[in-house]
């Protein structure tokens, strides 16, 4: 079936309201977590009072909440158990959890699996670090996909016509001042990705860290996510590389043969 062809289907299946309210949803985010009525219109396009009813039954089914002092609206607890379900429920991420513990109780330092969610991509598990000085992501929140070794793996896992049309669309923003980003870099970094393996970067201009991601594949050799170890810089020595190099690969292809990898 065709690309406009499954894309005529799917918008024959599709709900209204069910949009709307998902787009209500979709307004919340790590920088804005409360919204008011107001904001909530303006992001998602809704007339207030249609905002309103929505979320009202989102309040009843536990996906949002009022704070009756201020008015403003907020993620549900709701949302926190279904993405317990989701979580658990994905055979792969269940899976992964066993080699991300090996490897950081090898390494004692930070271990995480990530996924592509469209033009972002999402962290889905953490493991802290051992050490009283670790690096920490926060999980379920979107990055750009072209920003760390995380993002750059699930990159490289695109069909090249598929990265083409994301950088068209995409604004690159440098991570930090200073740094440099632009399609030709990407193109370049990739590249080494499906030579090597694996994505490194490392940020020795300001207090930050190295990271070092592989992908993890499924039955039909596709990238279901990319797992990383993450080590503040202070630590990141020639050694410490080779080795993270070493053990995050040979994770990597231990849990992609137990998912059904070739």
């Amino acid at each position: 079936m065709s690309a406009a062809k499954q894309t005529a289907v799917a918008d024959q299946y599709s709900v209204s309201s069910v949009e709307r309210a998902l787009g209500v949803l979709n307004a919340f985010t790590h920088q804005r977590p409360e919204l008011s009525l107001t904001d909530i219109a303006s992001c998602t396009g809704l007339h207030k009072a249609t905002a309103f009813r929505l979320l009202a039954t989102l309040c009843r089914g536990g996906m949002a909440m009022k704070n009756q002092t201020t008015g403003l609206y907020r993620l549900g607890f709701q949302i926190i158990a279904l993405s317990e379900v989701a979580k658990t429920s994905t055979g792969f991420i269940a899976q992964a959890r066993s080699f991300m513990r090996q490897i950081r109780d090898e390494l004692n330092e930070t271990v995480y699996i990530a996924v592509r969610v469209g033009d972002e991509r999402i962290t889905l598990d953490q493991l802290e670090g051992l050490r009283d000085i670790r690096r920490v992501v926060a999980v379920g929140k979107p990055s750009a996909l072209y920003v760390g070794s995380t993002s750059r793996v699930l990159l490289a896992a695109m069909p090249d016509h598929e990265i083409a049309a994301y950088f068209s669309r995409t604004e690159f923003v440098p991570p930090f001042p200073g740094a440099k980003v632009d399609a030709q870099i990407l193109w370049r970094a990739i590249a080494e990705i499906r030579r090597t393996g694996y994505a490194e970067t490392h940020n020795k201009r300001i207090a930050e860290g190295a990271s070092i991601s592989a992908a993890v594949r499924g039955p039909a050799d596709e990238v279901l996510g990319a797992m990383t170890v993450s080590i503040p810089i202070n630590r990141y020595t020639d050694d410490v590389r080779s080795r993270t190099i070493e053990v995050i690969t040979g994770a990597a292809r231990a849990l992609s043969r137990q998912l059904g990898a070739s």
